[in-house]
């Protein structure tokens, strides 16, 4: 979902399969090793030369950000596809599992891209901001139907997601994050989960 930065002149076809092709082999990669990827690697996986891939992406940092951007702008548009679901609940908690899933993949990017999300006017701050916009729509439903408390706020939710992946990272069971996270949704609800 991530697009190539504007350049002077439109993409030809054949390089923006390229592009394509290095993002996703890098999304695989980030999401198996983390940020510790080799470029190489990703070059020969994506079936493209090494000098292919750095008139792309300069730096492994680079690579790393439009990775980043790339989840990061599908969470949104995620979050927008779900804004006309029609229980705005259930939209919401769909939501909230993707962006765990996000957060455990974020971590996983290294701190210079985290530390972007927090520094405004980065490609990452924005986009950060607008997928949060976004998911904090879907929250406005569910607290309009009555079914979250008007006291709930985005930024505290997605803090929590954010918490239970960190203290999740290295555990030895592997749904612990899905029961924190039941835990937290039923702190969110107006009454009491009949389930």
């Amino acid at each position: 979902m991530h697009e190539p930065a504007p350049a002077s002149r439109p993409m030809r076809a054949d390089a923006q399969r390229n592009y394509a092709s290095l993002l996703n082999t890098a999304r695989v990669a980030v999401s198996e090793r983390g940020a510790d990827i080799v470029l190489e690697d990703i070059a020969k996986s994506a079936g493209v030369a090494i000098g292919t891939l750095y008139r792309h992406f300069p730096t492994r940092q680079d690579l790393l950000e439009a990775v980043f951007l790339d989840e990061t702008n599908e969470l949104r548009a995620r979050a927008e596809a779900l804004a006309s679901a029609p229980v705005p609940f259930d939209a919401l908690m769909s939501w909230l599992r993707l962006q765990m899933d996000f957060a455990a993949f974020g971590r996983s990017m290294g701190a210079v891209i985290m530390a972007a999300k927090h520094v405004p006017g980065t490609r990452i701050y924005e986009a950060n901001k607008a997928m949060h916009e976004a998911g904090a729509v879907l929250l406005q439903r569910a607290q309009a139907a009555g079914e979250i408390r008007p006291d709930v706020h985005m930024l505290d939710v997605i803090r929590l997601v954010y918490g239970i992946a960190l203290v999740n990272e290295r555990a030895s069971d592997p749904d612990g994050a899905n029961r924190m996270l039941d835990l937290v949704i039923a702190g969110m609800r107006t009454q009491p989960s009949r389930n």
